[in-house]
């Protein structure tokens, strides 16, 4: 196994730092390091490579297209996006584009090997703190779903008159019952959705996809 490793970062100590990480391993050739992503058209053409570490933010850099680009043209080329933040949005827009794996700036010797050879292998890598991450994330959007079942019909209606900004009478007229019923379904949305008040019931209520 050989892999031919091509690296894009903006900062050229990066680039240099991964280049003496993976020295020591015969079966890891760095071919390149640019600092400009838009050299990388002609440099893959030049020399092809099995991965490309890509620093997903460089200037001037649509991420996304970058990725959708690069995959088009280069087939064979596989792309390690790398970032120094944990954005699930970020990830899962690389990801989407076609991108292999995810790695963290902070990774250390052991993660960067794994990655590399992982997909290499056909496999997709994501760093260990990142899958963590969009785990959670997954959970909490299940979470949101299960509550956005609780309401019941009438609590739905309800909620959203008062996103509408409808008052307490205004959508105890509108909907024929009394006022009394219309505070008390109000106590039982906030009490379900956990919020403080009327504010947070409507920011929440949005935010969930509720109304």
């Amino acid at each position: 196994m050989k892999i031919r490793l091509g690296i894009a970062d903006a900062h050229p100590v990066i680039g240099k730092g991964i280049a003496a990480m993976l020295a020591p391993y015969p079966h890891i050739e760095t071919v390149f390091s640019l600092t400009d992503w838009r050299d990388l058209g002609a440099e893959l053409s030049r020399v092809p490579v099995d991965i490309l570490l890509l620093d997903l933010h460089m200037p001037e850099q649509n991420v996304a297209g970058l990725c959708k680009m690069l995959r088009r043209d280069f087939p064979e080329c596989r792309i390690v996006g790398m970032s120094a933040t944990q954005e699930t949005v970020e990830v899962k827009q690389v990801m989407r584009a076609g991108a292999a794996g995810y790695l963290l700036k902070s990774m250390d010797e052991e993660g960067l090997l794994a990655a590399l050879e992982a997909v290499y292998e056909g496999k997709q890598y994501i760093d260990t703190k990142v899958k963590a991450m969009l785990l959670e994330d997954l959970f909490q959007h299940k979470k949101r779903l299960r509550k956005k079942d609780v309401l019941t019909r009438r609590e739905t209606e309800i909620l959203e008159l008062i996103a509408r900004e409808f008052s307490s009478r205004e959508i105890a007229d509108k909907l024929f019952v009394s006022l009394r019923t219309v505070d008390t379904h109000r106590f039982n949305i906030i009490q379900k959705l956990q919020v403080k008040n009327a504010a947070g019931l409507i920011k929440e209520a949005y935010k969930r996809g509720l109304v």
